[in-house]
């Protein structure tokens, strides 16, 4: 594929929203609530309070996320530009954050972090998002597009980085949810800031429910401790989670099961499970080094152990599997400012990722042990008044020492990459920014993609997965005012060797040449003092170019989908909240030819109120308010009769609704 052929994207649009009135002067408050943070770490993995880079990014701010009821993360970022949210269940226990029209793939192309600690998993697995509790959150910044110099392997599609609560002033806050599916959540969190630098923060996140699926139970524990101490020249930080998530899961259904009972579990899925226990820590430094340079460096070890049982619809699994995951992780960098150089911002750091990765099933052990190693640097060069020039380049490599009974004896297989960006950032007034920019990315194959590359039996190291590498080209405008914002993002992102899974096959493949295209428009206009509205609309061509599926859509990506929501404030202690979210139809998940019909799309409409006296919050949050049945999940399946291809569902939840009771005090 020529990655480098000029970005070809014709691509007109405006955004217009019209509110039943205005009125000339906003409330601080409300001025507060819609500008831009003071502070955005994504742009450069520090803290920057302007923003010079061309990536284009969107800041979830914690206002928004109360504004908007969400109990979950999902559904905070479900309808935002440019993302669809993929939920098996319904409940966030099992979803994946879809950028950029990578479907399948989504989870391992999709960087999702936490402070800055990566989320994603060294196996196919999705981040885990359920391990996030929302009430820790402080903001969500989302970087859009690819970003493979600064954050290196898995950041294809985009980049998002939930920030969480700093401590201040001594805090505490007790919230009990309770609703449908017999679904109670009780979180509880205290913090402090003491005079001495001395911090703290703890919180306990406790979940139990039903769901909407029969034999869909889950019970979750979530602890998090973190203490810091702050000094004249820096900070450090030391944190730990602990997780304990159990889940019973339903499998799929197919069409003729879904009209009989949507909720049900067929027969060969009825003893499935996947229950895993996750250990997390983390040390961190923040440490000036005189006036103009500072080190940052996180050292993070994170284990985690599972059991489960995954059936197929040719047969029930009578057997546990386990899976154990150990991963550290080491993220020193510098960064500086050159005033010889117009005060260019300089980062130079390294990322070092070690994991040791065991699977035991009724087919035997597989075991890689896989280190990745990074070098980057970048730079953001004020070049002219208002205009900021990026450059900057990342040398990654890889090595897998593999061994699966059958296929790989103690093999090792290494392989690296060198990608660099180029981006210009100009502001053209106080209000409007454009920005260009080109980000050469990878993907280096995961710890279980090796060991499922080809069919069995075969004789050893006859596949060897290539790593997936691309560029993305994007340009657009961005508008920001104090109250109001808006942007217009056009994109094109081309790769090779693309790693995807061939459900035909059972196999781990590489795709030839493939080809994302499109555009994303969204805005907030605080049309008033109390009324504030949202909107965004994502444009997604997926295609592959070349191969055995050329000219096929890549599966599961939603050409069209959008959000329509607002907030109003009916005064000091009332306020309501609605959206309307919208995916169009779309290839059935695996579908790589193209053969099945196409996953139906839909609209829902959800509702939330709220009331506030002193220092307590009452609210209710109604989803999928007209009753809609559909699936967000559905995928390529075979008839266990005829061995025929069919189409096969995760149905989502009907009508249903949360109350939450919250207390916050000091």
């Amino acid at each position: 594929m020529n990655k480098f052929q000029s970005l070809k994207l014709l691509a007109a649009g405006s955004l217009v929203i019209l509110a039943p009135y205005s009125e000339p002067a906003l409330s601080a408050v409300n001025k507060a609530a819609t500008e831009i943070p003071a502070v955005i770490v994504s742009a450069a993995r520090t803290e920057q309070s302007t923003l010079t880079t061309p990536a284009s990014i969107t800041v979830i701010s914690r206002k928004q996320i109360d504004d908007s009821g969400a109990n979950h993360i999902v559904e905070v970022l479900r309808g935002q530009g440019g993302i669809i949210i993929d939920d098996l269940y319904g409940d966030g226990s099992r979803a994946s954050v879809n950028m950029r029209g990578f479907g399948d793939a989504a989870g391992s192309n999709v960087l999702v972090l936490v402070d800055g600690r990566r989320l994603n998993n060294p196996d196919i697995a999705a981040p885990d998002l359920n391990s996030i509790a929302l009430d820790d959150v402080e903001r969500i910044e989302i970087v859009q597009g690819s970003a493979g110099v600064l954050f290196g392997d898995q950041a294809v599609a985009g980049v998002i980085n939930i920030i969480t609560r700093q401590p201040g002033a001594l805090r505490h806050s007790l919230k009990l949810s309770a609703g449908s599916y017999n679904t109670v959540d009780l979180h509880g969190m205290t913090s402090q800031s003491l005079d001495n630098g001395l911090n703290y923060r703890l919180s306990l996140d406790l979940r139990d429910s039903d769901n909407y699926r029969d034999h869909n139970e889950s019970s979750y524990v979530n602890g998090f401790a973190k203490l810091g101490y702050e000094h004249s020249s820096g900070s450090l930080f030391a944190e730990i989670q602990y997780i304990d998530d159990r889940l019973n899961t339903p499998g799929t259904l197919f069409a003729d099961e879904m009209a009989a009972d949507r909720r049900q579990v067929a027969a060969n899925y009825a003893d499935d499970f996947s229950n895993t226990e996750t250990t997390a820590g983390r040390l961190g430094l923040v440490q000036a080094l005189g006036d103009n340079w500072s080190f940052e460096g996180e050292l993070t070890q994170r284990d985690t152990d599972g059991v489960f049982r995954l059936s197929s619809v040719f047969g029930m699994e009578t057997q546990d599997s386990t899976q154990e995951r150990k991963q550290l992780e080491f993220t020193p960098r510098l960064i500086g400012f050159i005033p010889s150089l117009n005060n260019t911002m300089l980062t130079l750091g390294a990322d070092v990722v070690e994991t040791d990765y065991r699977l035991r099933s009724r087919f035997g052990e597989q075991v890689n042990n896989q280190s990745i190693q990074s070098l980057y640097i970048q730079a953001v060069i004020p070049a002219v008044e208002s205009l900021d020039v990026t450059v900057g380049a990342r040398y990654a490599s890889v090595s897998n020492e593999l061994s699966d009974g059958f296929t790989f004896n103690n093999e090792t297989i290494t392989d690296d990459v060198t990608v660099g960006t180029f981006g210009m950032a100009y502001q053209l007034n106080k209000e409007f920014r454009v920005v260009v920019r080109a980000d050469q990315n990878f993907r280096f194959a995961k710890v279980d993609e090796f060991t499922n590359a080809q069919p069995y039996p075969a004789p050893p190291s006859t596949v060897i997965l290539k790593t997936q590498e691309g560029l993305s080209l994007e340009t657009g405008v961005e508008w920001n005012s104090a109250v109001s914002s808006a942007k217009f993002i056009v994109y094109q992102l081309e790769l090779d060797n693309e790693l995807a899974y061939d459900p035909v096959n059972y196999i781990n493949i590489n795709l030839d040449e493939t080809r994302r295209s499109g555009f994303t428009g969204s805005g907030r206009w605080q049309a008033s003092q109390r009324l504030g509205l949202t909107a965004s609309y994502t444009y997604t061509d997926a295609e592959v170019l070349s191969g055995a599926f050329s000219g096929k859509e890549i599966p599961f990506v939603a050409r069209h989908n959008g959000l329509l929501g607002s907030d109003y404030q009916l005064n000091d202690n009332w306020q309501l909240y609605g959206e309307w979210l919208v995916v169009s139809d779309r290839v059935y998940s695996g579908d790589f030819d193209n053969v099945l019909a196409r996953l139906p799309g839909y609209g829902l409409v959800n509702i939330k109120a709220e009331y506030r006296v002193r220092d307590f919050t009452f609210s209710g949050r109604l989803n999928n308010v007209f009753d809609k049945q559909y699936s967000d999940v559905g995928q390529l399946s075979y008839d266990p009769n005829t061995y025929a291809a069919r189409e096969a569902y995760f149905p989502s939840p009907e009508i249903n609704f949360l109350l939450t009771a919250a207390w916050a005090f000091r």
